[in-house]
């Protein structure tokens, strides 16, 4: 029997699970900026590295457990705080396809004031590009016939990618990769026609439920017939890079049951900014995926600090020289 529960578990995550991230960045008057990243749900979804918490030595990082008081349930939270400056690089952990979320903070002096710039990034995750059926199943989920061949075309995706990668270096012609690719998608083709599809993919593994797995038996079965064209160690190379693009789509997926606030707080008065609403002196943000799944998504405001004695001693300056020069062209037609 076809393991239908299996599929949907590992695809569809956001049907399972939820994850709540506050990000609080307050700017101080010297342009340094205080970050604080808080994340809150169940285990599995904070444990499942698809939104990367800061975690060098400038950062302090805390995990703890706490009770929901409606449900009774555990909520496990994970946060990290730090004092910045500058631009920094946050979520990248050197791993293909991790979210990066850079953040910048940048103070410009004036005479009479002080102007400060807040951009965070959340890069664009190009899922129509990648995986056009994906994001159709996340737009419209409930469409079974659609959702069935997405995890066929994440493997085709990063197999098409790793065979690219891997030929940069041995040097395999590109009719041969095509080759390849038809030869897999005729094999995917007829499993979906005899519905044996989900069987060939998960490889009869019923534990590994959450994340989306590489079918490596599968993958070296049908590397076979194009063993002695292929250059030594091609296929395990190919291989291991297809591990790095599923880790990517898996991000992407999980990704789905996470909701992100953003809240900031600029010095003086703010002139400009593209948030979503504003409550007291703060500006909040509030987005998810849908907002990043193929552009990037940006966070902009800019205030202006004015120092009113700054300018009041230039305009009292300005007078007296003013007067001293009347007084002087006064003094000269007199003598005149």
């Amino acid at each position: 029997m076809i393991n239908y529960r299996h599929l949907f578990f590992v695809v569809f995550l956001f049907f399972y699970g939820c994850v709540e991230t506050l990000i609080s960045v307050t700017i101080i008057p010297d342009g340094r900026y205080h970050v604080k990243i808080e994340s809150q749900g169940d285990e599995r979804d904070i444990k499942d590295k698809d939104f990367n918490l800061p975690s060098s030595s400038n950062w302090s990082v805390e995990e703890f457990q706490k009770q929901d008081i409606d449900s009774d349930e555990t909520i496990f939270v994970r946060s990290a705080e730090s004092l910045l400056s500058g631009r920094n690089f946050l979520g990248d952990n050197g791993q293909l396809g991790s979210l990066r979320y850079p953040i910048s903070v940048e103070k410009k002096k004036g005479i009479f004031s002080d102007t400060y710039t807040l951009i965070q990034i959340f890069e664009g995750r190009n899922i129509d590009k990648k995986y056009p059926m994906l994001s159709k199943s996340l737009l419209n989920p409930g469409n079974n016939k659609l959702e069935n061949r997405v995890q066929t075309e994440i493997i085709m995706y990063c197999l098409r990618r790793s065979m690219k990668d891997v030929s940069t270096d041995q040097n395999v012609e590109a009719l041969l990769q095509e080759r390849i690719l038809n030869h897999f998608n005729g094999v995917f083709f007829k499993a979906e026609e005899e519905d044996k599809l989900f069987d060939l993919l998960n490889e009869g593994d019923e534990e590994k439920v959450e994340f989306l797995n590489l079918p490596e038996k599968l993958v070296r079965t049908n590397f076979k017939p194009f063993v002695d064209l292929l250059p030594r160690n091609f296929i395990d190379n190919c291989i291991n890079r297809m591990r790095d693009y599923l880790y990517e789509a898996n991000v992407t997926i999980q990704l789905n049951d996470d909701t992100f606030k953003f809240v900031g707080t600029l010095p003086g008065v703010v002139f400009s900014s593209n948030a979503d609403s504003i409550s007291s002196d703060s500006l909040w943000w509030i987005f998810d995926l849908k907002d990043f799944m193929n552009e990037s998504f940006t966070i902009e405001a800019a205030s202006v600090v004015y120092y009113p004695q700054k300018i009041q001693q230039t305009i009292v300056l300005g007078a007296l020289v003013i007067l001293i020069v009347l007084f002087f062209i006064a003094k000269r037609k007199a003598k005149s």
